[in-house]
């Protein structure tokens, strides 16, 4: 038997009887505090506000995943009625569930809302240690649903995410951080999905989207389960955008890319290839065919060259047009001898693949010093061990030639650089002497700017990215925002897919009537965490990620990282301090717990008034409520006298986690 609970929205009136009595029952003070929560939901341009009230204290979902994840096992649901219960002498005691210091962070700081260092470093804003959590108990499915609430691309992310949660870990101060990036990866390639059922379009306007890269395919997700019809543009032949055409398939393979855009167009999402918008009028065009908002979000795909004699030879390109062509399938001639000038993740691509096509000597030269190198020290260690040469801490003065074609780059040993006002390098150069880099090609991997110019409702900055609002990130013409690389100039992917949700949170708000211009969440830095390890924490090693051998794979495209064994991955998660606590919080689909100002603060939330119940009595709120929007029972007895409705105006359905309640919605 599953007891469950019925809310009329119809009837509702708002009066917060309901709250009121809630919390004289459980001994808390009436007024208008908002734990024990009703929240308020609203939509629409004044005057046709819709409006509802929607209880959010606790729907006992069919399989809560709060009651396996937490670590004192102080959750459970009731084999007689299906109630998730509380034990509150087991909240909060054995096992530490938070270990940020309190008296360290100061009276401001609030347990309930506390965030670990990683899940604030997150662009994201990811529940890293909650899933993380989740995986240490072998729960993958419910590990991977958590992750795609905030993010569309888990596998992507759990191969090429740059991990900035990884360098707040606190577990570094112990040992090594925890793998987040390969327990995603993980959880990605080992949960066996069906394809999500599409959503119904519940709003009545459409967006349009230009770019399917991750800023796009970000928005698309957040738009779609908003209930927009939404169709992105794509000029390319497939989908990705740079996750296609910019990283290689040792790094990125297509299925795996796929896997993740396949599931996007499983929720309705339309993805049109082959599809390029002319800049210039297109964007009016797609407005004026019905599309309400457009956002523009085409990244950064126009490599950058050096403005030296001889950077238009033969045998000179650029690290994007190579990396696609590669990507593509095209035959790309490089010679025996190539030298990459740049030193990030694109330079490392762009000579690793050359090695992979047939070059015996390849090099990557940079301004920086190798420990400075922009790129991932993974993957500077794999180029190494593949045979790639570094040439650190030189600037270059010229391509050299010979017969017209490159022969080498001209180089002068640095100390160091500096940036002026103008954004203009000056070198502290050792000595006069020139030297040169012998070479076949060279390959300039030094920076990219967007494909677009000052033209029709574009403008274009002096940084060669299109100019927009920075709050609101709308064009000067109403309707038409932008996102990612093309705006805020190269970032990471996992800083593309933010935008992205910025963008369309903008585009939702303005479609909707509101205010575009929000007063932000103050925000602790994650560095200014303060945590207090436990004393008895052991040391315990990394999991290492099983690589290719070199041998094995520099001559062929296959994927380098092989992935975590479960029993690897498991062992990894249980590395997890769980900084801030609370993961049944965190894994609620439906934010029910919660946690009063208090020192060592249990948990809270609705359980039905269960001795109410075992009395044969009704939940005190539903006895408040004079609306009789309220009542309770088994499921059964309410399906058959309400029918079995699952929608509600304001209200989202977890598919992960089914609640035990029935709506009447109200129409908007």
């Amino acid at each position: 038997m599953q007891v469950g609970f019925y809310f009329d929205q119809t009837r509702c009136a708002g009066c917060n009887a309901c709250r009121v009595a809630c919390k004289d029952w459980h001994d808390q003070p009436s007024g208008s505090a908002s734990w024990m929560r009703i929240n308020y939901f609203e939509e629409g341009p004044f005057p046709n506000v819709f409006a509802s009230y929607l209880i959010s204290n606790c729907y006992h979902c069919e399989d809560p995943v709060c009651s396996y994840i937490c670590p004192n096992e102080a959750i459970e649901k009731r084999e007689k009625d299906g109630i998730v219960v509380v034990d509150k002498d087991k909240c909060r005691e054995d096992t530490p569930c938070g270990i940020i210091s309190k008296e360290k962070m100061g009276a401001n700081f609030l347990y309930g809302e506390s965030e670990a260092p990683c899940q604030i470093a997150c662009p994201v804003h990811l529940h890293i240690p909650a899933y993380t959590a989740l995986i240490a108990k072998g729960k993958f499915k419910e590990s991977l649903d958590l992750i795609r609430r905030r993010t569309p691309l888990p596998s992507v992310c759990g191969r090429v995410c740059l991990h900035p949660c990884e360098e707040v870990c606190a577990r570094k101060e112990v040992d090594q951080a925890i793998a987040i990036e390969a327990l995603k990866g993980f959880v990605a390639d080992n949960v066996s999905e069906k394809p999500p059922k599409r959503l119904e379009q519940t709003q009545s306007e459409k967006v349009a989207i230009i770019g399917s890269g991750p800023a796009g395919l970000a928005a698309a997700y957040d738009l779609i389960r908003l209930g927009y019809g939404v169709t992105i543009f794509e000029a390319l032949s497939s989908a990705g955008g740079m996750l296609a055409i910019g990283i290689p398939d040792y790094r990125l393979p297509r299925d795996i890319l796929n896997r993740d855009i396949d599931y996007i167009k499983a929720l309705g999402v339309e993805i049109k290839t082959n599809s390029p918008i002319d800049m210039n009028k297109g964007v009016d065009d797609l407005l004026k065919q019905g599309y309400s908002a457009v956002l523009i979000a085409i990244g950064a795909h126009k490599g950058k060259k050096l403005n030296i004699p001889g950077a238009d030879l033969d045998g000179v390109l650029v690290g994007t047009s190579f990396m696609r062509d590669v990507n593509l399938g095209k035959e790309v001639k490089l010679g025996n001898k190539v030298i990459i000038i740049g030193g990030g993740n694109v330079a490392m691509d762009c000579a690793r693949s050359a090695r992979r096509l047939g070059a015996t000597e390849v090099g990557v030269s940079c301004l920086e010093c190798c420990d400075d190198m922009p790129a991932d020290l993974t993957e500077i260690d794999q180029a190494r061990e593949e045979g790639i040469e570094i040439y650190d801490s030189r600037t270059f003065t010229k391509i050299v030639s010979n017969n017209g074609k490159v022969s080498g780059v001209g180089c002068l040993e640095i100390t160091g650089c500096t940036f002026d006002d103008d954004g203009e390098a000056h070198f502290d150069v050792v000595g006069d002497d020139e030297h040169t880099l012998e070479a076949d090609t060279v390959i300039f991997a030094i920076g990219q700017a967007p494909e677009v110019g000052n033209s029709g409702i574009l403008k274009v900055n002096k940084m060669g990215t299109i100019t927009a609002d920075p709050e609101t990130l709308m064009l000067e013409t109403n309707g038409v925002f932008v996102a990612g690389d093309c705006f805020s100039g190269v970032a990471s992917i996992i800083d593309a897919i933010a935008s992205g949700q910025k963008s369309a949170s903008k585009i939702h708000r303005y479609l909707q009537g509101d205010v575009l211009r929000v007063r932000p969440i103050p925000e602790i830095p994650a560095n200014e965490i303060k945590i207090d390890i436990p004393p008895e924490t052991e040391k315990k090693d990394r999991q290492p990620m099983p690589l290719l051998s070199a041998s094995e794979r520099v001559s062929n495209f296959i994927e380098v990282a092989l992935g975590f064994s479960q029993d690897a991955a498991i062992a990894e998660a249980k590395r997890c301090l769980n900084c801030a606590g609370h993961l049944c919080k965190d894994v609620c689909p439906y934010s029910a717990p919660q946690f009063v100002e208090e020192e060592k603060a249990r948990m809270q939330k609705c359980n039905y008034c269960v001795d109410r119940i075992d009395v044969g009595k009704q939940p005190i709120c539903v006895e408040a409520c004079y609306a009789r929007a309220l009542d309770s029972g088994t499921i059964e007895e309410l399906k058959s006298k309400y029918g079995d409705i699952k929608e509600s105006a304001g209200f989202s359905y977890s598919s992960s986690a089914k609640p035990s309640i029935v709506f009447k919605p109200k129409k908007k």
